[in-house]
């Protein structure tokens, strides 16, 4: 049987190349017939797909996110769903108790995530983008540091959103101690950097930890192919759901 990749932009031309070196059998589909890979099937309509699929892939504009794995949630078949997976938290609950729903969670791969640990004084975290998302920096990159923070904690409040030239900072406390997030797209010097303490460096860009400013670990790790391997396999966490449902929540307080 097939897995169907839904969306060839950016995001999802990254899953087709990680699908097709993992060797897996490709339906593809997506609104502009220029994006056809031959010799893979192609449709510019999911409903038009006459090959039996096994999972889906969903990595399209996220306006379109639940309408689209809700009618593959409905048939029993296991969604890959990109983030952010709505566009609030109602329109998720359409979704959101599906056993065969996965939410894109590709950082918690990273050696960096093993290193994740509560804060005693703040957290410093920098996500400076080298393209562009759907929706903000703060919804396409921010919520990867969201979903990060859930592990270490669900005490999560934001506070305060300022916006200059480009690079939005968004502030809040996880169990009382405040972190920050800096995020922007198309930055001359993309990173994605956390500062734990002082002490702790967690450099989720080149996968490398530091403490004290010595490296203890690095530790390259194709995190995309894990992810699939995980979600094909059926061995996904469950937990990525409702880490998203909390992030869209927590996005939509600060709106």
């Amino acid at each position: 049987m097939h897995v169907l990749l839904i969306g060839l932009g950016n995001m999802g031309n990254k899953y087709f190349w990680k699908l097709e070196q993992m060797g897996e059998k490709l339906v593809l589909c997506d609104i502009d017939p220029s994006k056809e890979k031959k010799p893979y099937p192609f449709y510019c309509h999911f409903g038009d797909v006459e090959e039996e699929v096994r999972a889906v892939i969903v990595a399209i504009d996220p306006r379109e996110h639940v309408k689209v794995a809700k009618e593959f949630l409905n048939k029993g078949i296991p969604v890959l769903l990109e983030k952010p997976p709505a566009l609030n938290s109602v329109e998720f609950e359409q979704i959101k108790d599906s056993e065969y729903l996965y939410i894109s969670e590709v950082e918690s791969y990273s050696v960096c995530t093993e290193y994740l640990r509560k804060p005693k004084k703040s957290i410093e975290i920098e996500r400076l983008g080298r393209g562009r998302g759907y929706i903000s920096p703060l919804w396409d990159l921010a919520w990867h540091d969201l979903y990060l923070l859930q592990r270490i904690s669900k005490d999560i409040r934001l506070i305060n959103l300022k916006i200059e030239d480009s690079i939005w900072t968004l502030e809040g406390y996880i169990e009382e101690v405040p972190f920050r997030i800096r995020t922007a797209w198309e930055h001359p010097e993309p990173k994605r950097v956390w500062h734990i303490d002082d002490s702790l460096t967690l450099d989720f860009g080149e996968e490398k930890v530091y403490q004290n400013g010595r490296l203890v670990r690095e530790e390259k790790r194709d995190k995309l192919s894990l992810m699939l391997r995980d979600f094909l396999r059926g061995n996904f966490d469950r937990n990525s759901v409702e880490r998203a449902y909390r992030n869209l929540k927590l996005l939509e307080s600060i709106s």
